[in-house]
């Protein structure tokens, strides 16, 4: 199983108000989700599942969220199934065509493939989340990061 920590300083150019990124990293750098990773193999038909918690929180007007990514393999769907919290999965395909879902404990969101997707911790706890995707289908970050959501 692979961690990663994503904190502030990580996501800062993912969030709108620059000044309140800056204001807050000069007295602390919190960390705004964690992904717990398992990977079998790249395979093509082999699958990788995740758990990711996104604290609570807010940066501005923003709540606490995932970078938000399209998958390089186009072709590839993924699947949430909330455990515990509650927030939002917001959608987008490549014309900018916006879709939000609720997620919360035992509650299904698939992801159509070629959709960008983001959660959102909209709650006063973590919200927990398990995903499912095929084990190739990568990550666009930058597509988010450079053009928003």
């Amino acid at each position: 199983m692979k961690k990663l920590v994503r904190k502030l300083s990580d996501m800062k150019d993912f969030y709108k108000s620059q000044k309140e990124v800056l204001k807050i990293l000069e007295k602390r750098n919190p960390v705004i989700y964690e992904v717990y990773e398992t990977r079998h193999s790249d395979k093509n038909g082999d699958l990788c599942y995740t758990t990711t918690i996104i604290y609570p929180g807010k940066i501005g007007k923003e709540y606490f969220m995932t970078k938000g990514h399209f998958h390089k393999n186009k072709n590839s769907a993924e699947v949430y199934f909330g455990l515990s919290g509650r927030g939002k999965s917001l959608l987008m395909d490549k014309k900018g065509n916006k879709k939000t879902v609720e997620i919360k404990k035992d509650k299904i969101v698939y992801i159509p493939p070629d959709f960008a997707h983001r959660t959102v911790n909209t709650g006063k706890q973590k919200l927990r989340f398990l995903s499912v995707y095929p084990s190739d289908a990568g990550h666009d970050y930058e597509a988010i990061r450079k053009n928003g959501f």
